[in-house]
């Protein structure tokens, strides 16, 4: 039925899209973030970058609002972090532009490298805990950087996790912190997909589709995330974003 209005919409590319949200959104429950990190890559395999970007729009608003509440703390997260919202918000919009207009490749492999380097010291014992003492220095720029690579790949959350990591963070202020981060981001990147003529009737069918496997996954992970002592949640923290950054270098290259 839904094909008969949408010549474009196909059940292979719903079945990778809901598997894709299903696993993404289990690393989210259990991380606070993640989501496009696990579910853009086996889309982008049968989709362009700019449809696996814009589906994952309306879960990452949705999937994040959730997150934003049930986790609280939003006025004090806003009061702290409010530099870092701030460059956000104005990089977002000029990495859709450079999505369009401008070869990412070589910023893709050298963002890649970053995180692949950074998360490795820290999981060897080295720390960024210095960021900590100029946090209203660092944080805008963290947040300017992180949204121009959030407009590319959707991926604008892993700076400002690491800034989060640095900072010392508990677990829950954490997520927190994330929560809010990411949903105003992710109201953002919306808008400016929109303007940009991105999201279409079909990637939106897929996204509100994708929502009930992606929600599943989001309620085991959060399960499994009560289980997880502190310094095993900031390790997998860690190593996801390795991971992230290997998956950056993967879509330059290939």
């Amino acid at each position: 039925m839904i094909a008969q209005y949408l010549p474009e919409f196909n059940l292979f590319n719903l079945l990778v899209v809901c598997i894709a949200f299903a696993l993404g959104g289990f690393v989210k429950g259990i991380a606070a973030f993640g989501l496009p990190t696990i579910a853009v890559p086996p889309i982008v395999l049968f989709m362009s970058l700019p449809s696996a970007v814009s589906i994952m729009t309306i879960p990452m608003v949705v999937t994040n609002f959730v997150q934003m509440m049930v986790s609280g703390r939003i006025k004090s997260v806003i009061l702290r972090h409010w530099r870092l919202f701030l460059g956000l918000f104005i990089g977002l919009p000029i990495g859709v532009f450079m999505l369009s207009a401008v070869e990412t490749q070589y910023l893709l492999i050298a963002v890649g490298i970053f995180l692949m380097f950074i998360a490795t010291l820290e999981i060897t014992g080295i720390s960024f805990s210095f960021l900590g003492t100029r946090e209203n220095l660092y944080g805008p720029l963290i947040g300017l950087a992180a949204g121009i690579i959030g407009g590319i790949t959707t991926l604008y959350g892993t700076l400002p996790v690491f800034f989060f990591i640095a900072l010392g963070l508990e677990k829950d202020d954490f997520v927190s912190a994330v929560s809010v981060m990411l949903f105003g981001g992710s109201i953002f990147l919306l808008l400016s997909l929109q303007s940009m003529d991105f999201l279409k009737p079909t990637e939106i069918a897929y996204s509100v589709i994708g929502l009930i496997p992606l929600f599943a996954g989001m309620w085991v992970g959060t399960k499994v995330r009560g289980r997880i002592p502190q310094a095993t949640f900031k390790k997998f923290v860690l190593i996801l974003v390795a991971l992230i950054g290997v998956i950056m270098i993967y879509r330059a290259l290939f």
